[in-house]
């Protein structure tokens, strides 16, 4: 189990307690350590990993370009008009991971955690 998880989540930002309470610990993990290399390996030439769109799509960033692509599947990158809307960023998702040391746990011990730390704080 995950020690000082109060004191850990007073370290986030308020982007970085939205990622926790959305997408919770089990799934910034799996973001982290299997979407990101695999995702990031096939970007397009001169493309970055923004993060997630409000559509619940990987989008990435030509900034040179300014091009954008979204994930369209598990193996390819398709060229697409920017997501004006929000993004939950890559990097807070990173923050997130290595603030609560997730590369020391297991996916499967991460399930609930968010959601029992966030139902403890409105007990």
């Amino acid at each position: 189990m995950i020690s000082n998880i109060q004191q850990k989540y007073d370290q986030l930002t308020q982007a970085q307690k939205d990622i926790f309470a959305g997408y919770g610990l089990r799934q910034v993990k799996h973001f982290v350590e299997v979407n990101l290399p695999t995702i990031t390996a096939i970007l397009p030439d001169g493309a970055h990993v923004q993060g997630i769109n409000a559509e619940g799509k990987l989008q990435a960033l030509n900034s040179k370009s300014r091009k954008t692509y979204i994930w369209i599947s598990d193996k390819q990158w398709q060229e697409k008009p920017a997501s004006i809307h929000h993004i939950d960023s890559k990097e807070d998702f990173l923050k997130v991971w290595e603030v609560f040391n997730l590369q020391n746990h297991d996916l499967i011990d991460l399930s609930h955690v968010h959601r029992d730390f966030l139902e403890s704080q409105t007990a």
